[in-house]
């Protein structure tokens, strides 16, 4: 099939009313990276933005026998890469990555590795399904019929929050003891909630814990998580979560 024709075919299958936000994802290479994923059986037709970020945007889309599923479609602008090469020097699992589109490919393969290992380890985030270039297909979080929220967006008691708090470092102390991984941009941001428990999501700056910055990247998510909970009543010390996480308590 002429590129031409696969282009038009993919057009075809995305139903997104918003032309501006068509235009700045959707370039000629990405189309054909989603012409590939079409052709493999991975998604059908692309429904509606999920959420946006500086370097992706989330989208749901629908495999041909209705499954719902999350493409997370990385920006082709090197620019906004640039500044998490610092997460991937350093991660003995990627030797060389390039630079350019590269660099972008190479993101986009390590978030799927990442959510892999964390799934395969029984952390709860999206179950990866496969990603191809920019392109990053995973399982659809929702809730009540939506999208999973944030957890910024839950107003949950204090009580249900000291809960959630609590499964949030016991999948943490997991993901650095079992995994040997740290999240590196872990917030109330970056937790969607599904059934009542927390997800960990983009994770694409996940690195080893021989990461040369995995303890400064640690330290930073348990702040982030402690500034939260405990401007909403969970009571936490940082040290001793730090410690708790790493076992140091045991």
């Amino acid at each position: 099939m002429a590129s031409e024709n696969k282009e038009r075919y993919v057009k075809n299958k995305i139903k997104i009313p918003d032309r501006k936000t068509y235009q700045e994802v959707f370039d000629h290479s990405t189309l054909m990276v989603l012409y590939e994923l079409m052709s493999d059986g991975f998604v059908d037709t692309l429904e509606h933005p999920i959420s946006t970020g500086k370097e992706a945007k989330v989208f749901k889309g629908l495999q041909i026998d209705g499954t719902p599923v999350a493409l997370k479609v990385m920006r082709i602008n090197t620019a906004v890469f640039k500044k998490y090469r610092e997460y991937i020097q350093g991660d003995p699992r990627f030797k060389t990555f390039g630079s350019g589109r590269k660099l972008i490919f190479t993101w986009t393969k390590k978030e799927f590795s990442n959510l892999k290992r964390m799934h395969k380890g029984g952390i709860r985030v999206p179950e990866p399904i496969t990603f191809f270039k920019n392109v990053l297909v995973m399982e659809y979080l929702e809730y009540e019929g939506y999208p999973a929220p944030m957890l910024k967006d839950i107003p949950y008691d204090d009580e249900s929050l000291k809960i959630i708090f609590d499964d949030i470092i016991s999948d943490y102390r997991t993901l650095y003891q079992s995994l040997n991984l740290v999240h590196g941009d872990l917030s109330e941001y970056n937790i969607l909630i599904k059934d009542d428990y927390p997800y960990f999501i983009d994770v694409s700056q996940s690195v080893t814990v021989s990461h040369p910055k995995s303890e400064n990247f640690l330290r930073r998510d348990i702040s982030n998580i402690i500034n939260y909970f405990s401007d909403h009543g969970v009571e936490t010390e940082k040290e001793k979560i730090i410690n708790e996480i790493k076992g140091e308590n045991d």
